[in-house]
């Protein structure tokens, strides 16, 4: 950090330096020069004693904020925040608006940047106020509109955060709808909290006119169904999400065989089951069906299923639940021993066999030198239940 800031301070030491060897002739001036010059020696002493916090108020208090100086000044602003000095930051930041004689670009950059001072502070009203003077400005209005999204985010503000996204849309034409979309769920999720589920189903509605492939605002409306009984509907609409993205079966699973049991639908939703296990092959499924065969078929008809399934897609999570269903009495398979050494097998094929005791790096062979970390004589076997 020592380094940065030194690097930070080298432009404002040069530029002061510079400043000097101008010289002028007047008394008084040589004599103000002298006091000058005092100081800028002084600031350089603590850059080279390492104290830099007094080497930058020296520099701040003899460099003042022009045209020329300004990009240090900011520099400076934003170093201070970067650490987490945020007054400080403030009071350069201010220093460089309260100045006269600056072109319009150079004072907006300022606010920006005290903006950004007042949210990293916490004080979000001000920068909201600040923002809003920019984008009436017509003041780099994206970057404006950008903080006040997020902070509107950050105070769970979602209908101004919900505006804010559609103005950011227009002034850049940077597509929003998936934000939108997820604002609109917020309000949703309050309106259920308030038992106000019209309203949410409106805040749904206008979720999905933003981005109509959004994924959540059908997870709420199923739940609104489940809640008002309609369970066919949730069947409907969880059955749309799978179609949409399969990646979130696991996630309706429950839900989805709960609505099918109330609306005694279960042949529909093992029909589903069964073409969604053509593409997809997580476990989750494949209990879930094993689960709807017992409720049906009874506990052999499901212990035979999952035993059969389990030499196609051998699975500790499914080979302990077979364990499971044998001890409740479930028959014993032939293929008991051909599940438990393909399981077995498949984990220890995964399974890396060496350790860097240094830096973690895992690998199937031993090496003197870990390709890693490069330290010497640091590699062990692993030892334990999958290991030596």
């Amino acid at each position: 950090m020592i380094e940065i800031l030194l690097l930070a301070l080298i432009p404002v030491a040069f530029w002061i330096g510079w400043m000097l060897a101008k010289g002028t002739t007047n008394r008084g001036e040589r004599k103000r020069n002298r006091n000058f010059s005092n100081r800028y020696f002084q600031g350089l002493n603590y850059l080279l004693d390492e104290q830099p916090d007094k080497a930058i108020a020296v520099f701040i208090e003899m460099a003042e904020v022009t045209a020329d100086t300004i990009e240090t000044h900011l520099a400076l602003g934003s170093l201070f925040r970067r650490r987490g000095e945020v007054e400080r930051a403030i009071r350069v930041h201010q220093n460089i608006i309260s100045k006269p004689g600056l072109d319009e670009g150079q004072k907006t950059r300022a606010l920006l940047e005290l903006g950004e001072d007042y949210m990293s502070a916490g004080l979000f009203d001000r920068a909201e106020n600040l923002f809003n003077e920019l984008i009436e400005r017509e003041s780099h209005a994206p970057s404006a509109l950008r903080h006040l999204l997020d902070i509107y985010q950050q105070e769970k503000d979602w209908d101004k955060a919900l505006q804010q996204a559609q103005q950011l849309e227009v002034v850049t034409d940077e597509k929003m709808g998936l934000v939108m979309a997820h604002f609109c769920c917020e309000m949703a999720e309050i309106d259920l909290k308030a038992n106000k589920p019209a309203a949410a189903r409106k805040h749904l509605r206008q979720a999905r006119r933003y981005f109509p492939e959004s994924i959540r605002a059908r997870f709420i409306l199923a739940r609104i169904a489940r809640q008002q009984e309609m369970f066919s509907e949730a069947l409907d609409i969880y059955e749309e999400i799978v179609e949409m993205d399969m990646e979130y079966i696991h996630d309706i699973l429950p839900a989805y065989l709960t609505s099918a049991q109330e609306a005694k639908e279960f042949p529909r939703a093992l029909a589903s089951m069964e073409g969604w296990t053509k593409h997809y092959d997580g476990i989750s499924l494949l209990l879930s069906q094993t689960g709807v065969i017992r409720e049906e078929q009874g506990l052999d008809a499901a212990t035979r299923y999952l035993a059969e399934a389990l030499t196609q897609r051998p699975s500790v999570k499914g080979l302990d639940h077979l364990i499971e269903l044998k001890l409740e009495g479930g028959p014993e398979t032939e293929s008991g021993d051909e599940i438990l050494r393909a399981v077995a097998q498949k984990l220890l094929a995964r399974q890396p066999s060496y350790r860097c005791t240094h830096c973690g790096y895992a690998g199937h062979s031993h090496h003197w030198q870990c390709p890693s970390c490069k330290n010497w004589s640091t590699t062990r076997i692993i030892r334990g239940v999958l290991g030596e």
